[in-house]
Parts: structure tokens; sequence; C-alpha cells
């Protein structure tokens, strides 16, 4: 659909970015707008639920307001207020759609493609970054439920002696984790959810926490430190298998930077198969600015401690 035009002319679109499984991210450019956008359309047509699913996503953005969740750009209605998603008028089945900024840096999964392993400090700077923005929709009763490389994109290009900023986005597949009375719990039904997944915890689908994107954090640091995934399998049904009863491979083994503390910390604080065993988003927190601020290796009582906690995410909502 390179050169399409959306929503009257408003947006043309460009390369397409990102291909899911019900949804294609173009980029594009909008009419008086200097910069890219990004643009997310439903690309199935066979099944409501999947535009509802991007239309909720929508929603979603909208409400969370953080510098390290994608931002969505309103949709302009010429006497009428803006909207966050729209149908694409323009187009055949008129397909759910939205804006986002466009992200520049490319995804932790492309830069980690390049770089392969990154040192203790790097890795929780941008876990602590990823962690403040799973808290700030923790708080608001939501999991996220799909964190993994690919939907963790940096706002700017990684450059040496530069800031930059690691983004959280793709809530296609988040949770109400605590439903108010009749309302639908999942935006995707159950057996939408990414069961088999390299990056699933082992209780996926069966039951709503916010430990499932503790989880997945922990997935993300082990592939930074180590340079590889904590599980593998020939197919759906072996990996699942060694997510539920396999022991990842000590970190240690995989980097000689890795302290005996950090690799507990991951491996036993979020990669236990036990969601109550799972550190909360504030110890690890705690873990992660220890480590990131001034490289103190993480100590091996970290987990048991039982110091009264400080919310050691500072918020940016």
């Amino acid at each position: 659909m390179k050169g399409a035009t959306l929503y009257r002319g408003r947006y043309t679109l460009g390369e397409p970015i990102a291909t899911g499984g019900f949804a294609v991210i173009y980029a594009a450019t909008e009419l008086d707008r200097p910069e890219e956008v990004a643009i997310k359309i439903c690309n199935k047509h066979d099944d409501a639920s999947y535009s509802r699913s991007i239309v909720r996503e929508a929603e979603l953005i909208q409400r969370f307001h953080h510098r390290n969740i994608v931002r969505l750009h309103p949709i302009p209605r010429p006497g009428k207020t803006s909207v966050y998603y729209a149908n694409a008028i323009d187009l055949p089945n008129q397909p759910v759609f939205f804006v986002m900024e466009y992200l520049k840096g490319g995804t932790l999964s492309d830069y980690l493609e390049q770089v392969e392993q990154l040192t203790p400090p790097e890795a929780a700077t941008i876990a602590l970054e990823i962690g403040r923005a799973l808290d700030h929709i923790h708080i608001q009763g939501y999991a996220h439920n799909d964190l993994k490389l690919e939907n963790i994109v940096f706002r700017e290009p990684v450059e040496a002696g530069r800031p930059f900023t690691p983004v959280l986005l793709d809530f296609g597949i988040a949770t109400r984790v605590l439903p108010p009375p009749g309302v639908t719990l999942y935006i995707m039904s159950p057996e939408q959810l990414p069961h088999g997944s390299i990056y699933s915890a082992p209780e996926i689908g069966q039951t709503e926490s916010v430990k499932i994107d503790v989880w997945g954090l922990g997935v993300v640091l082990y592939r930074m430190l180590g340079g590889k995934l904590p599980f593998s399998g020939r197919n759906e049904k072996s990996l699942t298998e060694r997510i539920r009863e396999s022991r990842p491979t000590s970190l240690r083994t995989l980097s000689p930077l890795v302290t005996a503390g950090l690799d507990e910390i991951i491996i036993d604080g979020c990669l236990a198969k036990n969601p109550a065993d799972r550190l909360t988003l504030l110890q690890l927190g705690r873990e992660l600015k220890r480590i990131a601020g001034d490289g103190v290796p993480a100590q091996k009582s970290a987990r048991s401690s039982q110091s009264r906690l400080s919310r050691f995410f500072s918020r940016n909502g």
C-alpha cells in the first residue's frame, strides 16, 4: 500500500515498518506536519475482534501518558473533536487505523544484533526505563503481556555519549488485571494470546497478573546480558515445556560481568515459574537503579530483603 492516501488525503503511506498478527505499521507523512508519523492499520477483515483490538489499543495508549510509552497523534476532524482512531475510508474494507509518533532509533532487537551483549549498567538502564512504563500501566490496572525485544523501540538512534529513550509499544494483547464487574477482561480473547512465544510466561492465558510483565522483563534482561534467550525449542510444544519445566543456563557462564546476585535476581526473581515467587517491579527497580546508577553489583541477599520499600520508579506520566 505504499503511496496510498488515508483519510481524504491527510496521510500518505510510506514503507512498512513492521507486520504483526493482525496489523501492519507504516511510515507515513501527514499534511501540515513536518516530521514523519507511523500508522498502524488492521489487516484482518474476516474477524471483527481484530478491529476491536486496534480500537482498544488506541484507547489504551491514549490513556497512558509517559515518556517511555509510544505517543499517539490525534486524527483531526473538520468542525469536530479530534479522535485517536478511525476507519481508512479510502481503502478497501475501510480498515481501522491509528497514528503514532515515528520512532527513529530502531528496536532493541536491532540494536542487540549490532552489539550482541550489554554490560550490566547498560542493560539495567534500558530495563529501568521500560520498568517505569510498566509501573505506569500497572497502577492503572493493566498488564502489557507482550514484552519482547521487538516491542521496545528507541525514540532516537543509540549513539555513544548521547542520551536515548527506550519506548514501549504494542498494547494489542494487554489485559485488564483488576476488572470491574461486567467488564471483559481480555482485550483479545484468551485463545489469541501468544502461547508458545519465547517470551511467554508459564501462566499466560491461565491467569491475569502484572507478574507476567516481570517475567517478560526478565527475558529481555537475560537476552541483553547473555547474548541469547533463556529458552528455546524445536517447536511450540517443546518450547512451552521448557518454559514451564527447565531452568535457564546461569548468566555467569555467558558473561563474566554478571555477578551471582544479578544472576539470582533475573533467574530466580524474574523467571520464577510461580508468579508469587517473582519480584515485584518495586523490588526489581531497586536493584536496577543500583546497577544503572552507580554500578554497585547486586548483592546475593537482595531478593530476601524485607525492608520497607519506597517507590523506586519515579513516575514521568
